[in-house]
């Protein structure tokens, strides 16, 4: 009877010993996704190497977060500008370096680093829940320090910053237009994939752990604000999704559905070859000629 006892109390610690552990994981991913310290990186690319005047700005969200970004004058005064928002991991520079020729068609152009990324303030960034807040920051500065620039403003982002794009289009009626590349559906899927992708970790019985981690360090829960509830809002302005069709984070077949909940106008385009991000580099003449064709119609 006591040998059976004793046993019972030995499983019974490794099973509790099995769940703190699981615990201690499931913690510490949601740390890493909301606090990427090894990803953020140091700009490499700057206006003046393409011969374009800018400014350096700094300006601050509602929750007191100090953002960097720069903004690009037309090359004739205009009062329609495009604002560009970089993805997770990323900074200002490498969306700039794929977009900056729109400039010589007649834009103002401002680029700025989201928290926690580039060279912008905070320590955590939540994969779009609350770089809600630094586009509506960005959109507040512009109107209040160029008034004069900002008569029509149009929307461009890339993962992270297609979801905060969608978002802050869906809020405010004032956006013209919007761009979302490599948008993702929904907060949870993103997430989840990008933790098989990078980590091998799977759904069950992980992912639910973690994502209640996650919700409890932001506050709030981010699935609410995933693209598929916010982008019905936007219409009757346009939207123009463009997706890698071989993505192998954010599968096409959710900018599909993206793409159905859409409301008219609306575009979709799946570029041949391209993996998560890459749309620029494989589509080539065709990823300018669409952006142009788009802003050019809408803005």
């Amino acid at each position: 009877m006591i040998s059976v006892l004793s046993v019972l109390l030995s499983v019974m610690g490794i099973l509790a010993l099995a769940a703190l552990g699981l615990v201690w994981f499931c913690k510490h991913m949601a740390k890493k996704a909301l606090h990427p310290v090894s990803r953020r990186k140091a700009l490499d690319i700057w206006p003046e190497q393409y011969h374009l005047s800018y400014e350096n700005v700094t300006f601050t969200t509602k929750d007191k977060i100090e953002l960097r970004g720069w903004f690009i004058p037309a090359a004739e005064p205009a009062d329609k500008t495009i604002i560009f928002m970089h993805g997770w991991g990323m900074n200002r520079a490498d969306v700039f370096k794929n977009t900056h020729f729109l400039q010589g068609l007649g834009y103002n152009l401002f680029y700025f680093d989201f928290r926690a990324l580039g060279e912008s303030g905070g320590r955590v960034s939540s994969i779009g829940y609350l770089e809600r807040n630094d586009v509506a920051a960005a959109v507040s500065f512009l109107k209040r320090t160029r008034p004069q620039c900002c008569r029509k403003i149009g929307l461009y982002g890339i993962s992270m910053g297609g979801m905060v794009a969608i978002c802050e289009a869906a809020r405010n009626p004032g956006i013209a237009c919007v761009v979302a590349e490599a948008a993702y559906y929904s907060f949870r899927r993103v997430v989840s994939r990008w933790a098989w992708v990078h980590r091998r970790v799977p759904y069950f019985p992980l992912m639910p752990i973690i994502l209640h981690y996650i919700r409890r360090q932001l506050g709030g829960n981010p699935e609410r604000y995933s693209p598929k509830y916010n982008i019905p809002k936007i219409s009757p302005r346009p939207v123009l999704l463009i997706h890698g069709r071989y993505d192998n984070l954010v599968p096409a077949a959710q900018a599909k559905q993206l793409y159905r909940c859409a409301g008219e106008p609306k575009e979709l385009w799946l570029v041949p070859g391209a993996k998560h991000g890459k749309c620029a580099e494989v589509g080539g003449f065709e990823y300018k000629q669409r952006l142009t064709d788009f802003y050019k119609q809408y803005l």
